[in-house]
């Protein structure tokens, strides 16, 4: 997710292990859900599009990586209401992980960091 590297960059992030759990950032882009990249645990990234339906927090998706040294691998996977996968020794998302990636930037996450 070179997108979400780059999103962290410009908010003085170099690697996640300098963020603390729980701190988290929000990028906001009209027309798109607000996009949230939490660190979640020691060695958890969260990346989330969030919305409020119906009182409800839902995400669409959230991808929970475990972030390694070699890089990041999800391990867990929720799409609200029905989807929920879980596995410690990763999901098979390349081909979804790289397109979400490629679309946040055309989406102009990056930018609205740059902008904000």
């Amino acid at each position: 997710m070179e997108t979400v590297r780059e999103i962290l960059a410009q908010h003085g992030v170099e690697s996640v292990d300098q963020m603390d759990v729980n701190e988290r950032y929000s990028i906001e882009v009209p027309g798109f859900d607000t996009l949230t990249i939490e660190k979640i645990a020691p060695e958890r990234l969260s990346v989330a599009h969030h919305r409020v339906q119906r009182g409800d927090l839902m995400c669409d998706p959230e991808i929970v990586f475990r972030v390694e040294s070699n890089g990041w691998v999800p391990v867990e996977y929720t799409q609200h209401p029905r989807i929920y996968q879980h596995d410690e020794s990763g999901l098979q998302l390349d081909g979804f992980v790289g397109k979400w990636n490629q679309n946040l930037r055309e989406q102009g996450f990056v930018e609205a960091v740059v902008s904000g």
